[in-house]
């Protein structure tokens, strides 16, 4: 390439930079500036070639020079400006010398504070926006909740987001493993890339070597998740031959294609779901111990919710809001049918808590929705009238203060009904004096 090809070549890049470029000489007198210098220094390009920068300094175009700083202390220096304008800007000047060390030029470039300042308010607020996005998505997950077991899975799952390592989750079926698993993906430094699953549980082995690892002429899903995440979803029936290529995977961060048509590379994170005991599968041999050992550096147990009884009431609450919202009506539940909920084993787990509040909002036609209520959405059946009467515990206390918190609550309940302490006595089945002591003492 000649020369004058690249001295033009220089030419067009200069005049087409955003960024401004002010040069001047030794003496401070102006040799080039950009369209960009010209725009915002607001200058007029027929009368500043040759003109000194200390007569623009005295008439105002910048509150200080750059150039004249540079000139000065013989070094590159970096200067805010306040231009005419009133626009804010940083300006970096850089001497160039030339023989006998005399600058012969100075170069200036300067970058808009307050766009800057603009452009980083734009991404914080984008930032905060996807936080808030986040927060929602938590907020409306199954484990926004006040358990002590909940809170030492929370930890776990932010453990997990922040650490980029395979994860595998484990629990029964309708504890909210996916709902783990999209946290983690979501809440770590990959949620801006695919968010992918595979179901292991297929009965087409064939097909779901294809699905997983491509083959010649379609991209598999480890390809389409790299950079992001990609889910094995009752990864305890991954097929043997399956499980030793997604080893070889995470050992090497390549595969073959289902057909053996050549290595491909992939970044994707790998999070594995499962119901089953993989540890006692891996000392059977029904699954690949080497590959269990590589995808549990970090095992979350999810855990059934009977063992979060706490969390609930909680739940049952938000999915009441749910209704509320997808039915376009207003109804909650009564303490009673929370106590029907907190007693029952929920052997289905969030998926059965989730459908017996639908049922029973759909069920009752009452905006407070009742125990007896609750009960048929359960059971499927009407309480029976022995077991009406039933007391349920929303929580685990001393027999002795359930006694005395029971004996409060029907004797003001008995007595606001029926007014008189003979008339609550005899529905209660106690003397008159009892009522009246129990009265007087709460």
């Amino acid at each position: 390439m000649k020369q004058t090809e690249i001295e033009n070549i220089y030419k067009i890049i200069v005049e087409n930079l955003g960024e401004e470029i002010f040069v001047s000489d030794g003496n401070g007198d102006v040799l080039f500036v950009n369209p960009a210098s010209i725009q915002i220094n607001e200058l007029d390009i027929g009368n500043i070639i040759g003109r000194n920068v200390k007569d623009l300094l005295n008439e105002g175009y910048f509150s200080e020079s750059s150039t004249l700083k540079v000139l000065k202390e013989r070094q590159p220096v970096s200067v805010l400006q306040t231009l005419k304008s009133g626009k804010r800007i940083i300006a970096n000047g850089i001497p160039i010398y030339g023989e006998n060390d005399q600058i012969e030029m100075v170069i200036t470039s300067s970058q808009d504070i307050d766009a800057v300042n603009t452009l980083l308010e734009t991404l914080d607020a984008r930032e905060a926006e996807i936080a808030t996005l986040r927060r929602e998505l938590y907020k409306n997950s199954d484990f926004d909740a006040v358990d002590p077991v909940s809170v030492k899975l929370k930890t776990a799952m932010d453990k997990a987001a922040n650490l980029d390592i395979p994860v595998l989750i484990i629990g029964e079926s309708g504890t909210g493993k996916q709902v783990v698993a999209r946290y983690i993906h979501f809440f770590g430094r990959r949620r801006e890339k695919p968010f992918l699953s595979v179901n292991c549980s297929s009965s087409d082995d064939q097909a779901m070597e294809r699905e997983i690892f491509g083959y010649q002429t379609k991209t598999g899903k480890l390809d389409l998740a790299s950079g992001g995440t990609l889910v094995f979803n009752n990864i305890g029936y991954l097929p043997h031959k399956l499980q030793s290529k997604l080893f070889e995977y995470l050992e090497t961060g390549k595969f073959f294609r289902a057909d053996g048509s050549e290595s491909v590379s992939s970044t994707a994170r790998i999070i594995a779901i499962t119901g089953k005991d993989l540890m006692a599968m891996s000392e059977d041999d029904t699954f690949l111990k080497a590959l269990y050992y590589k995808i549990s550096p970090m095992p979350i147990h999810v855990p059934p919710l009977r063992s979060r009884v706490k969390d609930i009431p909680y739940l049952s609450n938000q999915y009441i809001a749910m209704c509320n919202e997808k039915y376009h009506s207003k109804k909650i539940l009564s303490k009673e049918a929370l106590g029907v909920l907190a007693s029952h084993t929920w052997p289905g787990n969030l998926i059965e808590l989730e459908r017996t509040i639908e049922s029973a909002y759909i069920i009752t036609d009452e905006p407070v929705i009742k125990g007896g209520t609750v009960y048929t959405a359960i059971h499927g059946q009407e309480e029976q009238e022995e077991s009406k009467s039933k007391v349920y515990c929303e929580d685990i206390i001393p027999l002795k203060e359930a006694k005395h918190l029971l004996e409060e609550q029907l004797v003001k309940r008995a007595y606001e009904i029926y007014k008189t302490t003979h008339k609550t006595a005899e529905v209660l089945g106690v003397n008159q004096s009892t009522v009246s002591r129990i009265l007087r003492k709460y």
